[in-house]
Formats: structure tokens, C-alpha cells, sequence
């Protein structure tokens, strides 16, 4: 019998809680700003964080911007575990939003259960459009799919991780602390995917961490995010404690982010990351009801004012007015 699935928890729970390993790769370049400087000019993007970057509005041409961040599992055959796809259905997707005139990171996580018939195909659950798409267009079709899920959202970058880069970070420094709430146990043969951790403390290397981070199999997709700050936190400890491979941490931490931003916007997001103050940075979760079988359905009627809520659009009209009065 498979995992029972707790009811979706609301949003603003999920309060200030960081996007997690999301946030952990973006950022990665931004650990260690301004010290150990003999270090980090060793790294391409280590010398522009010393000694020359844009500033973001410079880099990216706009006073914000805002990222589609997918996290996707491997497509393997049946019995051989050969690999068929690196990258194919995407089991994390979040989207962030950077504001460089309100010194601003905010967003919200998209479950991947979440239904979305984008008009010409089936009623599919958001993360299966990143599977159907040609090859070379997975992630032009994903950002079409959530943009038609989330109206009013604009996405300018597609963001997809790299969890064999991810976890290659975790073991260059050295592991990361973890406390675990509970044992997490799943297997899933056919996808090579065997997560055992214990309840308790211990140190977790890369392949444990990853586990970590994904796993959701009886547990809502908030309480992983509550594992995915936990690890951030850790992640961030780990790599001051490592300073002396701050290059290749850095130049591993680009690796994860798969090329998806240049050496200029990455100097210039952690610079700007580095000033933006903890109560500036928010982070929920769209609205969801139960809807068939494992599938979720948006809740149409608090959408805009979670989407709002986390600057993503517009205030509602009525909510505008009623601040005017």
C-alpha cells in the first residue's frame, strides 16, 4: 500500500522558511564573501567577487528578476538501471523572486502534484511537463506550464539542478551535520534511489544529504522544506569551516546551478544576497486543496493574495483599495 499523504498545510506557515538546497545552490558563490581572498581569486568567479562585478541591475538588465528552480529525477530502465534521462520528470520547483530595488528575495514552492492542463494537452500534474517535452525544450515547456498555473507570474530563467553536482559540494566539505526528527526510509529500484537515515544526529556525505533534502514519501512537501532549511544551515557552517577549498566549493556550487546563469550574474545575486537582511527574505508555498486520487489542486481563491503576498504580482485590486481607505 503506498504512503499515506498528509493533508497540504497552509501557506503562511511556511513563513520565512528559505527555498532550501534551491537556495543553497544559487547561492553556493556567495559563501564566504570578503574573506580569504588569496583563496577564492583562484576560481573565475572567486576573482570577480574580490575584484570586479556588476551590479544587479547591470547583470541582469532590470530592477528584478525572477527564477524557475527545478530539481529533476533521472528517467532509468526497467531492470538494467541504465539511465535514460538525466533530467525528466521535475520533483522541486520553485520560483524566486529577486528584487534589487527592495533589497528583496521572496517566493513561493510549487507541489509537484499539483494539476495543470496547459491548453493543447492532458490534465497532468505540473511536474510531468518537464517529461512530455521535446528533447532541448523541457525547460521552455515547464516555465509555460507554471506561468499558466500562476497567472501574472513572468519567469526569466529556468533554473535546473545538477544532484550529482550537489552532491559532490556536500562530500568537498568534509559532510554536513544533520539531526534527523525521525528515520526517513524509501526505496525505489527501478530509480536507484534508497534513502536509510537514522533518527539522530550525524554526519550525512553527499548521497545521504540529496536524500535528505528529497525526501517527501509520508510527509507533506512542508515538512521537507523545514529538512531543506535545516541542511542550509549546516551546508553554510560546513563550508566557513572549510574556507581553504572555497574555490572549488565555489566553482562546484556553479556546477549545480548547471550553467544556467553567467560568471557576472552570480557574483552580482551574491553580493546582492550578502545585503539582504533576514526579514527580507520570504518564502511559502501556493495554495493547494486535495484533488484526485494524489493529486492537488490550486485554491483558486486564495492564489492572488499568496502570490502577493510574496510580491510575485500585484496586490489584488480589493486589497489595494482597502489600503487606501
Amino acid at each position: 500500500m503506498p504512503p499515506t499523504r498528509k493533508k497540504p498545510q497552509k501557506s503562511s506557515s511556511a513563513k520565512r522558511v528559505l527555498g532550501g538546497v534551491a537556495y543553497v545552490c544559487l547561492l553556493a558563490a556567495a559563501l564566504g564573501i570578503g574573506t580569504f581572498g588569496g583563496w577564492i581569486s583562484t576560481s573565475e568567479v572567486g576573482s570577480k567577487l574580490l575584484f570586479s562585478h556588476k551590479t544587479p541591475k547591470e547583470a541582469f538588465g532590470a530592477d528584478t528578476f525572477t527564477l524557475l528552480v527545478l530539481g529533476c529525477d533521472e528517467d532509468l530502465q526497467d531492470g538494467t538501471g541504465k539511465v535514460l534521462r538525466k533530467q525528466a520528470r521535475s520533483d522541486m520547483m520553485l520560483v524566486v523572486k529577486l528584487d534589487f530595488k527592495n533589497n528583496r528575495i521572496t517566493g513561493v514552492s510549487i507541489p509537484r502534484d499539483t494539476e495543470c492542463q496547459l491548453p493543447g494537452y492532458h490534465r497532468l500534474k505540473i511536474n510531468a511537463y518537464h517529461s512530455i517535452a521535446k528533447k532541448g525544450h523541457e525547460a521552455e515547456l515547464t516555465q509555460k506550464a507554471v506561468e499558466f498555473l500562476l497567472p501574472g507570474v513572468k519567469i526569466d530563467r529556468v533554473v535546473t539542478l545538477d544532484f550529482d553536482a550537489f552532491q559532490q559540494v556536500v562530500d568537498l566539505v568534509g559532510g554536513v551535520p544533520i539531526n534527523a526528527d525521525k528515520a526517513l526510509n524509501y526505496e525505489d529500484h527501478a530509480g536507484k534511489l534508497f534513502i536509510h537515515i537514522k533518527k539522530g544526529p550525524q554526519l550525512m556525505n553527499g548521497y545521504n544529504a540529496m536524500c535528505f533534502v528529497r525526501f517527501r514519501h509520508a510527509d507533506s512537501d512542508l515538512v521537507r522544506q523545514q529538512r531543506q532549511k535545516q541542511f542550509l544551515v549546516s551546508f553554510k557552517n560546513q563550508v566557513i569551516k572549510n574556507w581553504t577549498k572555497l574555490p572549488n566549493i565555489i566553482d562546484q556550487g556553479v556546477k549545480v546551478i548547471g550553467g544556467s546563469l553567467n560568471s557576472d550574474e552570480i557574483v552580482s545575486m551574491a553580493w546582492f544576497s550578502k545585503t539582504v537582511p533576514a526579514q527580507n527574505i520570504q518564502w511559502g508555498q501556493i495554495p493547494v486543496v486535495d484533488g484526485r486520487g494524489t493529486n492537488l489542486n490550486v485554491d483558486e481563491d486564495k492564489l492572488n493574495d499568496v502570490l502577493a503576498q510574496y510580491y510575485l504580482i500585484d496586490a489584488p485590486a480589493k486589497q489595494a483599495a482597502g489600503a487606501t481607505n
